[in-house]
């Protein structure tokens, strides 16, 4: 009898531990929250990576009010999402967001979405956005600034993973000591880079830099005021379509080097020290104009509306 007693206790011992020890699937911080909490939305944690501990794989992070939450590194999936306060992440002298999922296998969805977030280099920062591993990544509606210290990115893919998907939009990627985004992926099964309604301005280096294993699209955007190029593709395994974006005051709106292609459809190229530079071509419907070296892009059909 009391060994059954004992079996029991120990049973009940165990569950209430399974129970204590549960991740939620939803998560909270605050600027005044503590990270020994439990990270409900009454007693919410103090930092990301505090949080990112007790959350779920495939939750959600949310902030209760205006903060600065740290840096985290990210290994399985989940979104964090600031809004509608001001959630910031200050990475001096680091990195601010570390995306590093390894188990593809057991994380079949392998899916990060960083959305309303300012994340904020402190002038000495080395890369807002690092993406090491993961199948998709989503930058919604967010402000990279200020990574100033080597190598000074605002995004950067760096993977082995194949096709892996990176989206941004509706973000402001500026003041980089280097390159607003920057990818590097397999060249048998290049990433695909979407970057959409976004403002990649005033960094050292290019806006948009691709690598190698590198597709992108970019609609709707403003890169204008960078150190090199607007867009820059440097290999045969990648490319890019440029659409109704805009581009000044670069040393060179679009340079396409080594094999690599840039077709432009409806875009403005004004105002840049070159205009083009290697294997961009042109819809015949854009403004190329008042550039200091006013090179046109080669001319290809238009394509058919239907």
């Amino acid at each position: 009898m009391k060994a059954l007693r004992l079996s029991l206790l120990v049973m009940l011992v165990g569950l209430f531990a399974g129970t204590a020890s549960a991740q939620a699937t939803r998560t909270w911080v605050s600027g005044v929250g503590a990270d020994d909490n439990p990270c409900s939305r009454t007693a919410p944690c103090k930092t990301f990576a505090g949080a990112i501990s007790k959350t779920a794989k495939n939750g959600i992070i949310n902030v209760i009010d205006p903060g600065g939450f740290g840096s985290v590194t990210i290994t399985k999936s989940i979104t964090i999402d600031g809004g509608p306060f001001l959630a910031g992440v200050l990475a001096s002298a680091t990195t601010g967001v570390v995306v590093n999922i390894t188990d593809l296998v057991g994380d079949t969805n392998a899916t990060v979405t960083l959305r309303n977030l300012d994340i904020e280099g402190g002038f000495t920062g080395l890369r807002g956005v690092r993406i090491l591993s993961a199948k998709k990544v989503n930058i919604e509606n967010c402000k990279i600034f200020g990574f100033r210290g080597n190598p000074g990115r605002g995004i950067e893919v760096n993977t082995t993973v194949a096709n892996m998907q990176l989206f941004v939009h509706d973000s402001t990627i500026n003041d980089n000591l280097a390159q607003g985004i920057h990818v590097t992926a397999p060249a048998a099964s290049p990433a695909q880079v979407v970057v959409d309604n976004a403002r990649i301005v005033q960094n050292g280096s290019s806006a948009i830099d691709l690598v190698v294993g590198a597709k992108g699209a970019i609609t709707q955007s403003e890169l204008s005021q960078n150190g090199s190029a607007g867009v820059f593709v440097e290999a045969g395994t990648t490319d890019a379509d440029v659409s109704f974006t805009k581009m000044q005051f670069n040393v060179i709106a679009v340079s396409a080097l080594n094999g690599g292609t840039v077709r432009l459809y409806n875009s403005v190229l004004t105002h840049n020290s070159t205009s083009i530079s290697g294997g961009v071509t042109s819809h015949g419907n854009n403004a190329v104009i008042n550039n200091g070296v006013n090179t046109l892009p080669a001319l290809i059909p238009a394509p058919s509306l239907q």
